[in-house]
């Protein structure tokens, strides 16, 4: 059923709100996602900071010179083993992601369409989009280095770097063209994550493949270029708001800190999980619950 604008925000708040426990995934996404950065930042510690004799260095006792030098050498002479620890950090870490993103949008979609969903939603839409998520998510982040290109000819202008900081005013029109470039990526950037921005929805809510969640996402911002745009900036408003927020907390209050840093991911990521696929639903006309029609409790946990 189609539902304006307005309607499906309000709606779509109420699901949230209804629901949640699609904090879950999240949660889990940030616990579990800690433990692996914790386990590579220790590994290539353990790799950077370990002596010829076998004795692990302590960073403590060194200068921030020494220990930049230090970092440098490990990874220039694990060349290697390091860009293999960073490949497979990085795409382990991303299938995490992709596992429990797939689950809280299927608990959207349950949320949206019945009024209220659970744990087993979770589990059943992961176990069936995740390895299909991890591709279009590896896919979109190919797409955005291609964004690259811009900055090639700036970099070819500027020449070497020991030059140009040897000599700045030689290399004004490179440091230029860079800048342009670098601007324009940065916009590339910001165009691709709009049009691409309901891709993850796609991908899960209709089962799709990953170049057709791609092509799916393009076709359904052209027609509603207007909806998603607007979800979009309320999406990156609330975390520009909750970043500012997190700036001027008194640092010195340990428990208001770690309240403010877990709404990212209490509120704001599964709320807007809700309103992007709602919207996604309602504009493709699938049957949605009225609020109205619900006045029993919302399910526990």
């Amino acid at each position: 059923m189609y539902e304006d604008f307005g309607t499906t925000l309000n709606r779509g708040f109420y699901s949230w709100f209804r629901n949640l426990n699609i904090c879950i995934p999240f949660v889990l996404n940030f616990l579990i996602n800690m433990i692996i950065y914790v386990l590579f930042f220790g590994l290539m510690g353990i790799l950077f900071f370990t002596s010829n004799t076998g004795s692990i260095i302590d960073p403590a006792t060194l200068s921030n010179k020494e220990i930049l030098s230090i970092l440098w050498n490990g990874f220039s002479e694990n060349l290697g083993l390091s860009l293999f620890l960073i490949i497979a950090f990085f795409l382990f870490a991303l299938f995490v992601q992709s596992f429990f993103t797939a689950g809280a949008i299927g608990m959207a979609k349950k949320a949206s369409e019945t009024g209220d969903t659970g744990i087993f939603d979770m589990l059943v839409s992961s176990s069936k989009n995740t390895f299909r998520l991890f591709l279009a998510v590896l896919l979109i982040n190919l797409l955005l280095l291609v964004g690259i290109i811009f900055i090639v000819p700036g970099a070819f202008a500027v020449g070497n770097l020991n030059t140009f900081i040897q000599n700045p005013e030689a290399s004004v029109n490179g440091m230029k063209a860079l800048g342009i470039g670098v601007i324009l990526w940065i916009i590339y950037i910001l165009l691709l994550n709009l049009v691409l921005s309901l891709s993850s929805y796609a991908l899960v809510i209709d089962e799709l493949g990953p170049l057709e969640a791609l092509g799916e996402s393009f076709r359904f911002f052209t027609n509603n270029k207007l909806d998603v745009f607007i979800i979009w900036i309320i999406t990156i408003g609330l975390a520009i708001i909750n970043g500012y927020v997190n700036e001027f907390v008194d640092s010195g209050n340990i428990l208001f800190t770690a309240i403010i840093s877990l709404v990212p991911i209490v509120i704001l990521q599964p709320l807007t999980a809700v309103l992007w696929t709602r919207l996604y639903l309602t504009r493709k006309g699938r049957k949605l619950y009225d609020p109205s029609d619900l006045l029993s409790v919302p399910d526990s946990f």
